[in-house]
C-alpha cells in the first residue's frame, strides 16, 4: 500500500477503482480531466525507471557472487571487458522474457512479489541483528531514522506479506515454493564446493 492509496481513495470512486491496475490514471481523470490523468500515468511510468533499473542491476550481481562461491555456478561470474556480469545478465533477460511471454504481466507481479517482499524483510531484518551483534563492524552506509525507520518498513512489509498470503494463497505458496528450491540448490552446490576444497591437495608453496 503506497503513500498515495489514500488520494486514490478520496478522489475517485470506489467501484471504479475495483479491480484495476491503472488507479492513478483514473483518480488524475477524476482530479485533473482525461489530459490530466494521462499526465499523472506518464509521470508514473518515468518513476518506475529507476526500480526497473535497480531490480536489472541487483539480480545479476547476485548471480555473479553466487558463481564467485560456487565453482558450478562460475560461468555467471564471467564479466565482459567493462566489468558487467554479462552471463549473469543475459540469464536474468531469458528468464524475464519467458515468464513474461508465457503469462501476463499482472500474472508475473503475483508470482514474484511476495518472493521480492519476503526478501527485503529479512534483508533489513538483517540490519537491526547486526546492529545488535556486532554494534562496532565498520559502516559506510547508515540507515536514516534508525530504529523508527527500519521498523516501520519491517511492519508495513510484514502487512503486505500478510495481505498477499490472504489474497493470492497460490502465487504466494509458489513464490516459497521457488525461494526454498534455490535454498536447496544452492546448499547442494554449496556442500559440493566446501568437499571439493577438502579433498584436493594443497598448492605448492
Amino acid at each position: 500500500m503506497s503513500r498515495s492509496t489514500p488520494v486514490f481513495l478520496h478522489t475517485a470512486p470506489i467501484d471504479k477503482l475495483s479491480g484495476q491496475l491503472d488507479v492513478a490514471r483514473i483518480s488524475g481523470n477524476y482530479i485533473f480531466g482525461e489530459i490530466g490523468g494521462r499526465i499523472v500515468s506518464a509521470m508514473i511510468c518515468i518513476g518506475l525507471i529507476s526500480s526497473i533499473s535497480a531490480m536489472m542491476w541487483i539480480g545479476p550481481r547476485v548471480m555473479m557472487t553466487m558463481g564467485e562461491d560456487i565453482p558450478a555456478l562460475r560461468v555467471f561470474a564471467r564479466k565482459s571487458s567493462n566489468g558487467a556480469p554479462a552471463y549473469a545478465i543475459l540469464f536474468q533477460l531469458a528468464v524475464a522474457s519467458l515468464m513474461l511471454f508465457t503469462r501476463s504481466f499482472e500474472a508475473v507481479l503475483d508470482f514474484i512479489q511476495f518472493a521480492l517482499l519476503f526478501c527485503s524483510f529479512f534483508t533489513v531484518l538483517g540490519v537491526i541483528k547486526l546492529r545488535i551483534t556486532q554494534p562496532g563492524l565498520p559502516r559506510p552506509y547508515r540507515a536514516w531514522g534508525y530504529p523508527l525507520t527500519p521498523v516501520v518498513f519491517l511492519l508495513m512489509t510484514l502487512f503486505m506479506m500478510y495481505y498477499l498470503a490472504i489474497d493470492r494463497p497460490l502465487q504466494s505458496f509458489f513464490s516459497v515454493l521457488i525461494m526454498i528450491s534455490g535454498l536447496l540448490i544452492y546448499a547442494v552446490f554449496r556442500k559440493r564446493a566446501d568437499t571439493g576444497s577438502i579433498t584436493s591437495p594443497p598448492g605448492r608453496e
